[in-house]
């Protein structure tokens, strides 16, 4: 204990640039427990470790302290989301000549503005601890849940990575998302590391180490009731329902060539025809798979109606165009459900657009600097109007996500249970063989079981699932693989789980209110 106690204060005496370059390994260590790596041992050491470093350092004066522990704080988060997002800079590099030189933007600015919501969220939170050790690591875990939470929503919002995410790689360890959330998973995963630093951490007493073991047991139970939860839950699939889905990784370079647009068409077909063990009564094609405007032309209608199985339907995505009052042009990333007799059954027009891929924000100021949309150059896609439940024939009513819509907890609602499945599709072609793809992946499972609701997903590249309501994988094609997934279409949980009826307000309600008792008590002790 003794060694232990020397090699800490040795931790926390670190200064200059080996104090922030420490930081900013840790937080490359949290981004290898996000998938595909799922190293969450690291994850929680790196949880640990960031702060116990936060609450060491320099001594000569308060503000120089308060200034230092910040920038600890701001270059782990910035490791953490350059190691963990890299991979959006490959989307660079689909239209090399025009965008490869705005590479640091993506890789190395972004986290930039990233990074300030959690390390400033959990500065507040170290803040309001005041002069009292247990109080501010117990206050930092609370800051950085809300100011994570504020990196989903302001600017429209890019809450990739929660740390709740580091629990992804088994669904035993995902169920408390049922209660909880994502938010409220990875709040518990920060006390309980603050659980931990706090025993470790000189001088603590016998007693204060005690009280703060609870916090890691407390966790330990709660993961040990996912568990339960999960282990006992049968497999049980909505009847006479069969799905497949088709991906043909098309690759995203040749996506879009007028010259290949025929033969992807032809690819998508081809697979849908394959043979079947059992007759799909359902097909779903990835984002975008149809590359021209399906419900404008009858003819290419009435030829893929042909797939629609009797009673179902061919689901795909496809983009839509309208025109404004003033005859000003307009389009739409959307999903499509035909019918086999050539008819548009139903379809959802993507209300969360993607920022410099699906539209340029500030385009009157952006354009003229030679910056444009990646995906749709110099005409934006619009959002669409509604959310409301899809309903495709031979099927119940679905909640329609296309591509990183699936990444909002708050906005995957289950309509007061109308809804009783979640179609996810995505092209996910633009950022290769990386983590990208998987990250995805597990952001979407975690909405199934938040919601209780199964999860369909049909990707170009990969990687297509289908997903019961506990996040397990039932049947799944890997990254750029070819070919089809076949499965029944998992059953919904009959009662919508706690997260589904009150979503993040307990655990933001929570954080918030600690915050704040800590604020006021601190307050109160250095006023006497």
């Amino acid at each position: 204990m003794i060694r232990l106690t020397a090699l800490i204060a040795r931790w926390q005496g670190l200064g200059g640039w080996r104090r922030y370059g420490a930081a900013a390994v840790l937080g490359v260590l949290l981004a290898g427990a996000q998938a595909p790596l799922s190293l969450w041992p690291l994850g929680l050491l790196a949880l640990i470790a960031v702060q116990l470093l936060a609450e060491g350092g320099p001594s000569s004066g308060p503000g120089r302290s308060q200034r230092h522990v910040f920038f600890t704080l701001y270059v782990f988060a910035y490791g953490y989301f350059v190691a963990g997002l890299y991979w959006i800079g490959i989307a660079f590099f689909v239209d090399a000549e025009r965008f490869a030189i705005l590479l640091p933007l993506p890789v190395l600015g972004l986290p930039l503005l990233l990074a300030v919501f959690p390390a400033g969220g959990a500065w507040l939170g170290y803040l309001a601890g005041g002069r009292s050790m247990p109080w501010r690591y117990l206050l930092l875990p609370c800051g950085w849940l809300l100011g994570e939470w504020l990196r989903g929503w302001v600017l429209t919002g890019f809450p990739w990575n929660l740390v709740g995410y580091v629990w992804a790689a088994s669904p035993f360890t995902m169920q408390p998302a049922a209660w909880i959330g994502t938010h409220g998973l990875g709040l518990a995963t920060m006390l309980a590391c603050s659980g931990l630093a706090l025993a470790v951490a000189p001088p603590v007493s016998r007693r204060l180490r005690l009280a703060a073991l609870m916090l890691p047991f407390g966790f330990v139970l709660l993961l040990g009731a996912g568990a339960m939860r999960v282990w006992q839950a049968p497999l049980e699939s909505m009847p006479d329902v069969q799905l497949r889905l088709v991906q043909p990784s098309v690759a995203q370079t040749l996506k879009w060539r007028d010259d290949l647009r025929q033969q992807h068409l032809q690819a998508h077909i081809a697979l849908t025809l394959q043979p079947a063990a059992v007759p799909p009564t359902h097909v779903i094609w990835p984002e975008t798979a149809i590359p021209y405007l399906l419900d404008e032309e009858t003819a290419l209608r009435d030829a893929l109606s042909r797939l629609a199985p009797t009673g179902g339907a061919l689901v795909t995505g496809a983009p839509r165009r309208s025109f404004d009052q003033n005859r000003k042009l307009v389009l739409y990333n959307s999903i499509f459900a035909l019918g086999p007799d050539g008819t548009l059954a139903s379809q959802y027009d993507k209300i969360h657009l993607v920022p410099f891929g699906e539209y340029l924000p500030f385009r009157n100021l952006l354009r003229p600097l030679g910056l444009d949309a990646l995906a749709v150059g110099s005409v934006d896609f619009s959002s669409g109007a509604s959310a409301a439940p899809m309903e495709i024939p031979g099927l119940p009513a679905a909640r329609a996500l296309i591509c990183y819509e699936a990444i909002f907890p708050a906005e995957v609602a289950a309509n007061g249970r109308a809804v009783r499945w979640l179609l996810n599709i995505t092209n996910d072609a633009w950022f290769g063989h990386s983590s990208g793809p998987y990250q995805h992946l597990a952001a979407a499972r975690f909405r199934a079981v938040e919601q209780g609701l199964p999860l369909v997903r049909a990707a170009n590249n990969g990687i297509s699932a289908i997903v019961d309501p506990y996040g397990r994988i039932i049947a799944s094609l890997g990254l750029d693989a070819v070919g089809v997934v076949d499965g029944p279409l998992p059953a919904p949980l009959d009662a919508a789980t706690p997260y589904a009826r009150l979503g993040d307000w307990p655990a933001l309600g929570f954080a918030a209110l600690l915050v704040l008792l800590g604020g006021l008590v601190n307050r109160r002790r250095i006023n006497h």
